[in-house]
């Protein structure tokens, strides 16, 4: 692939990725116990869909953001999922965010950091791997952990 397309991918992983962070920024502490996450839903360069965390037993991010998109009447094959912290996989107070994004057929999961929870801890990137879900991690790990640094703690 010419370097001028690796470059111009970079930098929408980028845009996408900071415009995550954002979101996320904006319910720092305001979601419980949960991590203060971020999700923008894309095709090619148009924005389906964003979201953020709620409380407890609410939505989280990667729901959200779908929710988001879908009211909008947005398909969400083929799409491209950019969020902050890796997509838990499994059901506690909220079904699992991993399962949710392969039964809608999202082709690619952008995650800045994995998410240290016990529960999750890379379940949810090999869930999405077996589904054949291409995943891609790192992009703006150092923001997502500046960000999530307090939550971290506990877990690192």
């Amino acid at each position: 692939m010419p370097l001028l397309i690796l470059l111009y991918m970079s930098e929408i992983k980028l845009r996408f990725m900071k415009r995550a962070l954002e979101l996320g920024e904006q319910v720092r502490n305001k979601t419980g116990d949960n991590p203060w996450v971020g999700c923008v839903i894309v095709r090619g360069e148009k924005v389906l869909g964003e979201g953020h965390t709620h409380p407890p037993g609410e939505a989280h991010a990667e729901a959200d953001a779908i929710l988001n998109a879908e009211k909008q009447g947005h398909s969400l094959t083929g799409s491209t999922l950019y969020c902050t912290l890796e997509p838990c996989s499994f059901h506690g107070r909220t079904p699992s965010c991993a399962e949710t994004i392969v039964k809608k057929q999202i082709s690619h999961v952008v995650i800045a950091i994995r998410d240290p929870h016990p529960k999750v801890n890379a379940a949810g990137v090999r869930m999405l791997r077996e589904s054949g879900v291409l995943v891609t991690e790192g992009i703006e790990e150092q923001d997502a952990r500046k960000s999530l640094k307090d939550w971290l703690l506990k877990y690192e």
